[in-house]
């Protein structure tokens, strides 16, 4: 009786890796149609010369000679960039290969509630060794009203000025600004949205003023940049209305913990965002960018609509603003402790289920912004059943207790092939978002980081998505409101 038990969950569970399988091997198809990478910079010069037949000659002439050793011609003689190579972690990067015409004033709002100084410093210098001129990037160091941890960062925020960047420390007051709101505007407000963008692009941007084609982004404190991630993103904005960059986790060498958050981070970026082109699609927490006119449009609809207060990302959507995903991974902090992992995941679970309350989405658009989302949960969710009762199944056909039926094999086998698939891909990802010193550092990442292990890292995300289950029916909205870590 608990043989037959264990065999049913078998097949449920394999029935359930195959919807997640068919949910992948659709994403694996798509060719993402929005990418932001070095071809997108080469069509920006192109556009720039004045004389569309110049070549690679003119271009060094120009100073553009980084980019020009990298343009190959296309059949019609213009000329587009190769395909790109990882950046380096470290700088200082080359020297821009925008031209001046091109180049715009970059806003960066950095929230810093929480933040050590450490933390915040590091991801000055990060800022500050961009290949973008640092004179046209100015930092906002966002801090609520009496944040204590201010007081703490004058040593960072002076080692960022000695960088040569202009950092200003910003102080909002969300909670007057939430005062102000009348109980109408309250009352038809869909959602609560995540302090982070609701502080620092909602009440930053109240305190702050944008000229329309300023680029304002997010960066979270803790956060490192590639170093060519400024003048790519700012490429990306001559073709999109916003730009999002992948996001991975950056301090590897902390715990296991970050180390598989790095690369299944890298690989729901690469699948997930990077095929997010038709939309609905979703803006992480940091690393996106959009003019001062852009959000200017959005924060003045999100307003006055009567939508109510919506998150950025939908907003955008409803609005028909295009969105690039920037082939870049920026590397945030990942929490190193198991129950700081489970609080601050068991949020960002919670927090895009919601966007299914936005107004006015078609059926469909809804269904394609849960697929995408749920695939990884499902995955988790099936996890938790799968792994041990696969596991039985295993031995006891070893051992010839069992013996599976001709279509179960073919199920099995088909959920199999695409796992490791998924897996190879998975790798690729992470090869590319994280940056490794040597190749010691590569082996024992590839030791540590595989197959195995990241199938007991997706079932640990059960954990803060049955927490958010239970937050979702009791109705504590504290999880979503609370100001996240990464």
């Amino acid at each position: 009786m608990l043989l037959e038990a264990v065999v049913a969950a078998f097949v449920a569970s394999q029935i359930c890796y195959f919807v997640v399988s068919c949910g992948l091997v659709g994403l694996f198809a798509r060719r993402p149609l929005n990418v932001v990478d070095e071809r997108t910079l080469g069509r920006v010069l192109e556009e720039s010369r004045t004389d569309s037949a110049a070549g690679p000659q003119q271009m060094r002439a120009a100073g553009d000679q980084h980019l020009a050793a990298k343009l190959t011609p296309t059949v019609d003689g213009q000329y587009l960039a190769a395909e790109p190579t990882p950046p380096v972690e470290d700088g200082p990067g080359p020297d821009c290969r925008l031209p001046a015409t091109a180049q715009r004033r970059i806003h960066v709002l950095v929230p810093v509630s929480g933040s050590r100084g450490e933390a915040l410093e590091e991801t000055l210098a990060s800022i500050a060794r961009q290949s973008y001129p640092v004179g046209r990037i100015s930092v906002s160091v966002i801090s609520g009203s009496g944040e204590p941890a201010v007081a703490e960062l004058t040593d960072a925020i002076e080692a960022g000025r000695a960088s040569g960047l202009q950092v200003v420390p910003v102080e909002t007051d969300g909670e007057a600004r939430a005062a102000d709101q009348t109980a109408t505007e309250r009352a038809r407000s869909d959602y609560v949205e995540s302090r982070t963008e609701a502080a620092t692009v909602a009440d930053a941007f109240a305190t702050l003023s944008f000229a329309d084609d300023d680029v304002v982004t997010v960066v979270n404190s803790g956060t490192r940049l590639p170093v060519d991630a400024f003048e790519l993103a700012v490429a990306g904005l001559e073709e999109y209305d916003i730009v999002q960059a992948k996001r991975t986790a950056g301090n590897v060498d902390d715990g296991l913990l970050p180390l598989l958050e790095s690369a299944g981070c890298a690989i729901r970026s690469d699948l997930l965002f990077a095929n997010s082109n038709a939309g609905p699609y979703r803006l992480l927490e940091e690393g996106y960018f959009l003019t001062g006119s852009v959000l200017a449009d959005l924060e003045r609809w999100r307003r006055d609509d009567a939508t109510g207060s919506m998150a950025l990302d939908v907003a955008a959507f409803r609005r028909g603003y295009t969105l690039g995903v920037l082939n870049r991974y920026v590397r945030s902090r990942c929490p190193t402790s198991v129950d700081e992992w489970v609080h601050e995941k068991r949020r960002q679970v919670s927090e895009p289920y919601r966007r299914l309350r936005a107004p006015n989405w078609s059926a469909f658009d809804r269904l394609r912004f849960v697929t995408g989302t749920s695939l990884p949960h499902l995955l988790a969710i099936t996890n938790v059943i799968g792994i041990p009762v696969g596991l039985v199944v295993v031995l006891a056909t070893a051992i010839g207790w069992l013996s599976l039926s001709g279509p179960l094999i073919t199920l099995v086998a088909c959920n199999a092939v695409v796992w490791a698939y998924y897996s190879v891909r998975s790798a690729r990802a992470a090869r590319q978002a994280v940056a490794l010193e040597n190749r010691w550092a590569r082996l024992r990442y590839s030791l540590l980081s595989n197959p195995f292990t990241q199938a007991l890292y997706t079932t640990l995300w059960a954990v803060p998505l049955a927490l958010a289950f239970r937050d979702a029916v009791s109705g504590d909205e504290s999880s979503v409101s609370g100001t996240p870590t990464e």
